[in-house]
């Protein structure tokens, strides 16, 4: 069965109850078809496409693709910083009622006994990290003027900004928080030697019980002004930017690595705790959420027929190892 999308003008105005979440629903519908995106819509939002473009679980289905473009707009740009961490749903899945204690397992050392010998047993216990999600929002206006004149691209565009505001705020809370929990530093600027000894300071790391903790460095999230101060380097320059030629490969200087010692090279404008963090992403943190992105719309005080959209977020930055952070400075 084909579905046909026509464009959509909004034939009243309504300013209070479902009429504007579901008018500027029908302008996001709208937009996202024409990016082939109608696909998607009708499989994840019970969206019918018809002459009159209807749903088919009411307004509800608009407010629901309201908070999912905009949470997915948020995310886009910040995928390889919420890779450095573990997603944990349990408090949005209702595991948890608004803290939430993370256990610290501690390792028992396996020796070997002789037959009959009496086992003697390490007691070093489970510890753990309590943590309480916050609610990060922001706050963007919808006029009268956009919605009458059936302005959806650039709806869309200030509905971004929202999104971008809390895709700043996520990724400045995890790579600075990553950076202030770090239980190594290697400190003497950012060189070509230092990432090696940051990446060998976590990965030989022990508990108190002298087992290792068997870490596998294998990100570096980056400062864009280090990483440029990195490149720079006679040692960066002369291996890393011919680390992936073969043999009989035309030598392309310009060709650039973002992966130096089995570390995944992550540069980013967000970090401001340190010129680089070297981390273990498996065992580092985890980053527990309390909600996806959600909106909510009302009226604005002394702005007759503008409606304001707040889209809000709740979750925290749990690090659990910081002996699997190590950050460089100078």
């Amino acid at each position: 069965m084909k579905f046909k999308v026509t464009g959509y003008t909004a034939p009243k105005f309504s300013n209070s109850g479902t009429g504007f979440t579901e008018q500027l629903g029908l302008m996001l519908s709208d937009a996202l078809n024409t990016k082939g995106q109608g696909k998607m819509l009708r499989e994840q939002f019970g969206i019918t496409f018809k002459e009159d473009v209807t749903t088919t679980t009411g307004a509800g289905a608009y407010t629901t693709m309201l908070s999912t473009t905009l949470y997915e707009a948020a995310i886009q740009n910040i995928q390889d910083i919420l890779g450095t961490v573990n997603i944990n749903d349990d408090l949005k899945n209702k595991g948890g009622f608004g803290a939430y204690q993370i256990p610290i397992l501690e390792p028992t050392v396996a020796v070997e006994v002789a037959e009959g010998a009496v086992i003697s047993y390490f007691d070093e216990g489970v510890t753990s990290v309590t943590v309480t999600a916050r609610k990060v929002v922001a706050g963007t206006a919808i006029t009268w003027e956009m919605l009458k004149r059936g302005m959806t691209d650039f709806v869309k565009y200030v509905l971004q900004n929202a999104a971008d505001a809390i895709s700043r705020k996520l990724a400045t809370d995890i790579v600075n928080g990553l950076a202030s929990a770090a239980g190594f530093d290697e400190t003497g600027g950012m060189t070509y030697d230092n990432i090696i000894d940051a990446k060998v300071k976590i990965q030989s790391a022990k508990y108190d019980n002298t087992t290792p903790y068997g870490f596998m460095a294998d990100a570096m999230i980056i400062t864009e002004t280090a990483y440029g101060t990195l490149q720079k380097t006679t040692e960066w320059k002369n291996t890393v930017f011919f680390a992936n030629i073969r043999p009989g490969d035309k030598v392309e200087v310009a060709r650039q690595s973002f992966i130096f010692n089995g570390l995944r090279i992550i540069p980013t404008p967000f970090l401001t705790g340190a010129l680089a963090v070297v981390l273990d992403t498996r065992k580092a943190a985890m980053l527990v959420r309390e909600s996806d992105l959600e909106t909510f719309e009302g009226s604005i005080n002394g702005r007759p027929y503008d409606r304001e959209v707040v889209a809000l977020m709740s979750y925290v930055l749990a690090v659990i190892y910081t002996s699997a952070i190590c950050t460089i400075n100078t």
